[in-house]
């Protein structure tokens, strides 16, 4: 992500119209508020890529990532301030998260203590967001991001489901997701409810446990293979006490997984 910083203290939507005129290409542009009497605010404006500004199906998951993250309030959920178009370029104004990524923690290394600290963290996010009627669908340890205090946070719910709703934007043949990170079901094109993300889930706790990916190197075609079909991986001997909890976030078939985020919370809460 390339940033552009902004120290104003304009009026707010004027101010992001001039600095989407003059993103010349950034993916995101941080923006810094100094309003009147108060301290700095640091924002990230979150914008559609022109080449896919013309597609109608992505546009318009990009305006209901918008509505889906805003009826979520939640202290491990990124917080959304706007959204809306400067002339026909969509934004999302969304907190900046200054942590980094959970992908960057797991490839610097984590202890067993950290993963097993963290993931219940993680779970209390999916709980808030499952209890809105929302599925993720594409978890995975970019989408896991830090805040200054070192709390996580969820992003980037461009592929989310509302369960609730009819709408579909899925085109014919296309794959959703991330193939690492997707659940039998979703490998199956089957319906994909919470028990998915938190089949997601288990393939980051065994990543951010054992340092490794599971199902190592394989390209897309492979894994969804894997996931589908292939034994769930063995952790090594000193990691043996977590294999039930990664056996039962890895079930192949959604009801023989924890059946909910908060079940595993409790299950594994330190």
């Amino acid at each position: 992500m390339r940033c552009l910083i902004v120290d104003e203290s304009n009026e707010f939507r004027r101010l992001i119209a001039a600095m989407l005129l003059a993103r010349e290409g950034y993916d995101m542009v941080l923006l810094e508020l100094h309003p009147a009497g108060e301290d700095g605010i640091q924002l990230v404006l979150k914008v559609l890529d022109p080449a896919l500004r013309r597609d109608t199906t992505f546009l318009q998951r990009f305006v209901r990532e918008y509505k889906l993250i805003a009826a979520v309030e939640n202290e491990y959920v990124a917080h959304i301030f706007d959204q809306g178009f400067s002339g026909d370029q969509p934004f999302i104004a969304m907190e900046y998260l200054s942590g980094g990524t959970l992908a960057a923690r797991i490839q610097e290394g984590m202890s067993s203590l950290a993963a097993l600290r963290l993931t219940p963290q993680i779970a209390k996010a999916l709980d808030a967001v499952h209890a809105h009627g929302i599925v993720h669908r594409d978890l995975k340890p970019p989408n896991i991001m830090f805040r200054q205090n070192g709390r996580p946070v969820i992003v980037d719910f461009g592929l989310a489901k509302d369960l609730d709703s009819h709408t579909h934007l899925t085109r014919h043949g296309e794959v959703m997701a991330t193939p690492r990170y997707m659940s039998p079901e979703q490998c199956m094109g089957s319906a994909a409810d919470a028990r998915s993300d938190l089949y997601s889930l288990g393939v980051i706790f065994y990543e951010m446990l054992s340092g490794r990916r599971l199902w190592g190197d394989e390209g897309p075609a492979g894994l969804v293979h894997m996931h589908v079909h292939e034994p769930i991986p063995r952790l090594p001997e000193r990691l043996a006490g977590y294999q039930t909890i990664v056996d039962r976030l890895l079930a192949k078939r959604p009801e023989d997984r924890f059946q909910s985020a908060r079940e595993l919370f409790a299950t594994i809460a330190v």
